[in-house]
């Protein structure tokens, strides 16, 4: 016998009043199993997305604000830069590395374009230089010549730097 005979010839023998007790059986478990896999869940995840929302809302509001004082400060050091002479903001940053007593000459070649020479330094504490004098001052290295020494690590540097809010220059080649 067939599954769906079975279930025929269980129906037809039971009365109407069983019938409706098995229906209404059903109708209640059908319900119970759409609360439990349906319904609660979203409503468990809407409860969360409603604890969560308030803190993601006040974080955006945070990075917007941020996002303001970083333009503002960008501003007020481009500004601070091309206020300051570029030589002398250069002679006073290095004094203030490892390798202040390598630094040979800070020649100033216009109001917003520097060069530098120095006697071997640490390549790492060179890199640092550079990458503290754009995140500080928004000077850029324009250009340079790096030249290996003899000893691991130590490199002579030749190298042009651009005050900030100056285009970089266009070499023809």
């Amino acid at each position: 016998m067939k599954f769906a005979d079975t279930t025929l010839n269980f129906w037809g023998t039971r009365t109407s009043k069983e019938r409706a007790m098995l229906c209404a059986a059903g109708v209640t478990v059908l319900a119970a199993l759409a609360y439990v896999l349906l319904l609660e869940p979203a409503l468990a995840a809407s409860r969360q997305l409603s604890a969560t929302l308030p803190r993601l809302r006040a974080q955006a509001e945070d990075m917007r604000q941020q996002q303001k004082e970083i333009v503002a400060l960008r501003k007020k050091v481009a500004a601070a830069t091309q206020q300051t002479d570029l030589r002398a903001l250069l002679q006073s940053s290095a004094l203030r590395t490892s390798f202040a007593n390598s630094v040979e000459r800070v020649d100033s070649i216009s109001g917003d374009r520097a060069l530098w020479l120095s006697a071997p330094i640490l390549f790492d504490d060179w890199l640092a230089w550079i990458e503290n004098l754009q995140r500080e001052f928004g000077i850029r290295l324009e250009g340079g010549k790096i030249t290996a020494t003899d000893k691991p690590g130590l490199v002579r540097v030749e190298a042009t730097f651009a005050a900030a809010g100056r285009p970089a220059s266009r070499k023809s080649q």
